[in-house]
């Protein structure tokens, strides 16, 4: 089965599961915007009652504890993010223990982390505690909402391994996530696979940020945080799908689908498609269907039918037809 074709079975997949989850009655009558308001007076109470205590050595994270003795609260401490997922306002709340010294991801890379995440009543429900495992790596597209504003708030450190040694990062971003429900996993806890306990839970992440990814998903020479059209902030086939095939941008070797693959759309050959406007009228070539403003669309400039408009050169003047406007 080709590639595209398993893309085309993923999304049909996903489709019919958000469907189902759609059809559910309490998630019909369900009010995300009252939860939202539950959950952030929830979270103020929590960070107005609960102390941090640093990490003793060796240790990869603190804890934290309720106050007792006066101790410093942690809503005197954190920073506050006002979020705004699909018209709902959120707060997410967050403690910087170390910033970190190299790059802030964006909510489209991978990162290279370790977390150990709780409910607020100190339940630990899952955690990674080293950079030598698979688990350390994750695509911020594919992670709650939580995570996706979260960790743009830190940088990552630098990488100080020794060659034969398990892999040493320093000066990594360092804090605590604490988020809503609505950023989490909503009223939908186990549709995504726990167990009974996470339906309008808000939760609380200790993090490392030990290194940043700049991810290009389907490898066409656009970073992914650049295929989001709309900047919305998600990547859908409604807002970032170009040629309307049913993929988005991201996940589209061909973004304005005019046989031109989008990698190849780099005139200048700089490393950055971005910048190539053959005709001038605005759109970059690889998001433009007439990349030389001639009136014939690209795809229809493959002369020899053979699929590839990019060795067709009518005139013999050098320049294919698709860029050539006098071919």
């Amino acid at each position: 089965m080709k590639f595209k074709n398993l893309l085309v079975l993923f999304t049909l997949i996903i489709a019919i599961v958000a469907c189902n989850n759609d059809d559910d009655s309490s998630a019909a009558n369900f009010d995300a915007a009252a939860q939202a308001i539950i959950d952030d007076e929830t979270l103020i109470e929590y960070l107005q009652t609960h102390y941090y205590i640093p990490a003793e050595e060796n240790e990869n994270f603190g804890n934290i504890d309720t106050i007792e003795n006066g101790e410093v609260s942690l809503y005197s401490q954190v920073n506050t993010q006002n979020i705004t997922e699909d018209e709902i306002d959120y707060k997410l709340y967050y403690l910087m223990l170390n910033e970190g010294v190299n790059d802030n991801p964006t909510r489209y890379d991978s990162v290279f982390v370790k977390y150990r995440g709780f409910f607020l009543d100190s339940t630990k429900f899952d955690e990674n505690t080293s950079f030598n495992k698979p688990s350390a790596w994750l695509d911020l597209v594919n992670v709650i909402q939580g995570w996706k504003y979260g960790f743009p708030n830190f940088k990552s450190g630098n990488n100080v391994t020794q060659v034969g040694e398990p892999i040493t990062l320093e000066d990594n971003g360092k804090g605590v996530l604490f988020f809503p429900s609505g950023l989490a996993y909503g009223n939908n806890g186990t549709s995504v696979g726990f167990d009974d306990g996470f339906e309008n839970e808000p939760l609380l992440f200790h993090i490392e940020l030990g290194q940043v990814i700049r991810s290009d998903h389907d490898n066409d020479g656009i970073l992914t945080r650049y295929e989001d059209l709309n900047a919305d902030g998600e990547l859908d086939t409604e807002n970032d799908d170009t040629d309307q095939d049913g993929f988005p941008d991201y996940f589209d070797v061909d973004d304005d689908g005019d046989a031109v693959l989008t990698i190849d759309e780099d005139i200048d050959g700089d490393g950055d498609a971005r910048n190539d406007d053959s005709d001038s009228d605005g759109t970059p070539d690889y998001l433009d269907t007439d990349d030389d403003g001639d009136g014939i669309l690209t795809i229809d400039e493959d002369t020899d039918g053979d699929g590839d408009p990019a060795n067709d050169d009518t005139d013999g003047d050098g320049i294919p037809n698709y860029l050539d406007s006098d071919s």
